[in-house]
């Protein structure tokens, strides 16, 4: 009879042989310093060939999805293709299948031009391959990294507790402030219990502000309607008295408030809420002030700008994106808060496998304990290198140069017969305009012409984008189709402010030669 259950064979003791045989080495990826410097002296003329070309190039190619494909997507290789082949590849890539948001009539969306020191720092970075959660492992980065987020502190006046660090852009900032907001305002242990151990709680923004707040909402597990939507007045801007009446009834119904979103420039005009009596709020309600920069933090950095946002030193957090309007290489936001200790009561956690003796190796500030990402990149050192080559003054000159240009801008859209501002004049460097027809001026507001004139300029946005001239996108504002250029780009001049308001009214009346049948009238 056979025993019942598993057998077990003995294992083999390993061949002696075997076991002494030397291991051989394989080193297909570790390439040595004379084929990196080869392969980085032809990175490096495609790099300058490209600054050099950029000018006179088109802002953005005009291949199908199904051309782009074709053209840069192939089968990995099993063995590597050949440096030539590699290179022709990158160029493809590089000079070909490109949006250029450094051509200097790149104006769309919030995309800054990208520093050439910048962008140097993160070949740097990539090569030092560190980890800078961890001081240990990123000593320099993450003394840079700090030092950066109390410079930035200082510049927008907030006390000596205050600092921060680099996100990986402007939503990742907004999710920590909310998240640092949602967990000091609370009123329970609330990373222990969840939101269940206490009532509902709610954040209040304008009807101006991003989505990245209402993301954020979703992601801390409060729900997208805790978003209290607050409505903006004449300039685009939240009304105070609405928020004050909102907080208050959400008092009455049980809710808890805990945070307000003010914002230091919209996506769509540039617009600045009033900080300083958003402040005053949150002080009488013990409410978080959270100031979405994103775009507009940079300016209010400057000397010349920082008076447009006054109360900004008041707020708790603030976060904004070097990546906008300090020009550095994407990506890269930036989470200020006003006491560093937040971040650690809403962040810190020490797990067993995270050990290390601070006797001996000292007292470094470890970021994973402050923020959500255990791994982080050295995104801080194109923003440090950008400074650093350049001077503050520099960037105080060029940001307020852009400012200057969207003026130019809204001026010259006021002085023409055929174009209109739409929304306020400009107050950061975002100027929104339509074109609009000579014989449509008198029926502008008909259910009828609006329509026609919506069309008319989405259809001139597209154009002008395919033309690859000037780029802009595009803000809807009470109804109405604007073409949006935002100048955060430091090659952008006067003369590409010209050639958009050149190009739009000429596109713009060729196509309502053709399209002007479907509006009923000839």
């Amino acid at each position: 009879m056979q025993p019942s259950g598993p057998t077990h064979t003995r294992a083999r003791p390993h061949d002696a042989a075997t076991a002494s045989a030397p291991l051989a080495p394989v080193t297909d990826l570790a390439w040595d310093a004379d084929r990196a410097r080869a392969l980085g002296a032809e990175v490096v003329a495609l790099w300058a060939e490209l600054l050099e070309r950029l000018p006179a190039m088109p802002v953005a190619g005009r291949a199908s999805v199904a051309d782009v494909r074709a053209a840069v997507v192939r089968a990995v290789p099993e063995e590597p293709l050949a440096p030539e082949e590699l290179v022709a590849a990158l160029r493809t890539i590089a000079l070909e299948h490109a949006t250029y948001t450094g051509h200097p009539g790149f104006m769309a969306y919030i995309t800054g031009a990208g520093t050439v020191p910048g962008a140097a720092a993160d070949l740097i970075a990539a090569v030092l391959n560190q980890n800078v959660g961890a001081w240990r492992l990123a000593p320099a980065a993450t003394e840079i990294e700090l030092h950066l987020g109390r410079w930035f502190a200082s510049r927008l006046g907030l006390p000596s507790t205050a600092g921060g660090y680099v996100t990986s852009g402007g939503a990742m900032a907004a999710f920590i402030g909310l998240k640092a907001a949602r967990d000091a305002r609370a009123g329970w242990r609330i990373r222990e219990l969840g939101t269940r151990g206490g009532p509902p709680l709610t954040l209040y923004a304008s009807s101006q502000a991003h989505d990245v707040n209402t993301r954020a909402a979703d992601m801390l597990g409060l729900g997208r309607e805790a978003v209290r939507v607050v409505p903006c007045d004449g300039e685009l801007r939240m009304r105070v008295d609405a928020l004050r009446a909102c907080v208050a009834r959400d008092v009455r119904n049980g809710y808890q408030p805990v945070a307000v979103v003010a914002t230091a420039g919209t996506v769509s005009t540039g617009a600045i809420d009033p900080l300083d009596a958003i402040a005053d709020v949150c002080a009488e309600h013990r409410l978080w002030m959270h100031v979405d920069g994103a775009y507009g933090g940079a300016a209010a950095l400057t000397d010349a700008l920082r008076p447009r946002f006054r109360g900004i030193e008041r707020a708790d957090s603030v976060a904004f994106d070097p990546h906008k309007w300090l020009y550095t290489p994407h990506s890269g936001g930036v989470i200020v808060v006003r006491d560093m200790q937040t971040l650690a009561d809403a962040f810190s956690m020490e797990p067993s496998y995270v050990y290390e003796d601070k006797e001996l190796t000292g007292r470094g500030v470890d970021l994973y304990g402050l923020g959500p990402q255990f791994s982080r990149g050295f995104q801080a050192l194109k923003i440090w290198m950008s400074l650093l080559a350049h001077g503050w003054s520099a960037y105080e000159r060029r940001i307020a140069h852009d400012v200057a240009l969207a003026r130019r801008l809204h001026d010259r859209v006021v002085a023409s017969p055929v174009l209109e501002p739409v929304g306020p004049p400009p107050t950061l460097s975002i100027a929104c305009f339509r074109y609009v027809p000579r014989e449509l001026r008198d029926r502008r507001g008909e259910a009828q012409a609006e329509d026609y004139l919506n069309r008319l300029n989405a259809r001139l946005m597209t154009e002008l984008q395919l033309g690859g001239r000037v780029f802009p996108s595009n803000a809807v504002i009470d109804g109405r189709f604007a073409l949006r250029a935002c100048i955060v780009n430091f090659r952008t001049e006067a003369a590409d402010i010209d050639a958009l308001v050149d190009q739009a009214v000429a596109t713009g009346e060729a196509l309502h030669r053709t399209e002007r049948a479907s509006l009923g009238t000839a």
